[in-house]
């Protein structure tokens, strides 16, 4: 996978999927090299809605961050994946995570097994499939006996992983990794000295591992608007463990060290402090408005590169 120079998070939760992706095109535009977009149990599907964002900014790298994968069968989500890589000249990479007991059992109604068992089937018959084409994996959770025959691109595999045991397996199987409310001290602390551990002990180098984290971001006339309503968007996530454990790391809780909100200088300061911390920042805009998305990724990525 192309280390992203200018990633970007595009949320599908517009009022119109031609809102969304509008915003898409702009940050194309902007310079945006990565785009990624996540998939919310009460938002669009994001196969879908990644092959429109593929269309809409034909250069980028759109990648799903990320699909629950008790949302869809192993062969299901792999075979989608070859297929919006093929489709966009292999600009497709595919996000996966293990998501969470609310949505696995409450919503989708799936009966989940311990996250890193159930983890590691999901992803031995994925990363066979991209691999070689046929999977023959008789999981306690997960099973496919699959093949598939169209020609395979190269489609790049990320892991949702905040803790040891799931940035071992996204090491083994992945091509990187996609954190999500992460401050810098707990990045600086546990998930980089875990990645370099996984690294090792699977025989990769650590420099060709891809560590992205979206960072929520606003740089505009809203300041204190937009930060109370993300704030109570926190309150949400708190409400589940393994993410309070990692936002309240150290025995601290700052919801300004979750997010990017201020000024053009603090935005690029902030930046620097997730690059300094080892891994690569994407933004991830706030705000209800086109110009609010421009003016964001404008502060903190800077002026757009001239195209050759």
């Amino acid at each position: 996978m192309i280390p992203a120079q200018r990633p970007i998070n595009v949320s599908t939760a517009e009022a119109t999927l031609g809102d969304v992706l509008e915003r898409v095109a702009l940050a194309e535009t902007l310079g945006c090299d990565q785009i990624w977009l996540e998939q919310q149990p009460d938002e669009r599907d994001a196969l879908i809605a990644a092959c429109e964002y593929l269309r809409a900014a034909p250069s980028a790298v759109v990648g799903t961050g990320v699909l629950p994968i008790y949302a869809r069968h192993p062969v299901a989500a792999a075979t989608a994946a070859m297929t919006l890589g093929e489709a966009s000249g292999g600009r497709f990479a595919l996000g996966l995570g293990y998501s969470h007991y609310f949505v696995n059992d409450y919503i989708l109604g799936q009966k989940q097994g311990p996250p890193l068992v159930a983890m590691r089937e999901y992803l031995a018959i994925v990363r066979s499939l991209l691999d070689s084409g046929n999977a023959n994996v008789q999981g306690e959770h997960f099973t496919a006996h699959a093949r598939y025959r169209p020609p395979r691109p190269r489609v790049p595999l990320v892991i949702a992983a905040l803790r040891p045991g799931m940035i071992r397996l996204a090491a083994e199987f992945a091509d990187g990794m996609l954190l999500w409310l992460c401050p810098t001290r707990y990045i600086k602390d546990k998930v980089m000295p875990a990645v370099y551990r996984a690294c090792e002990e699977v025989g990769r180098d650590p420099a060709d591992f891809d560590v992205i984290a979206p960072v929520s971001s606003y740089v505009g006339p809203r300041p204190d608007e937009v930060s109370g309503a993300f704030f109570r968007t926190l309150d949400a996530y708190r409400l589940i463990p393994l993410y309070r454990q990692v936002m309240e790391y150290g025995g601290l809780y700052d919801p300004h060290d979750l997010a990017i909100i201020g000024t053009e200088a603090y935005a690029q300061d902030r930046m620097e402090e997730y690059r300094a911390a080892g891994v690569t920042p994407a933004v991830s805009p706030l705000g209800d408005t086109l110009d609010e998305f421009h003016e964001t990724v404008t502060a903190v990525y800077g002026p757009a590169p001239t195209r050759a």
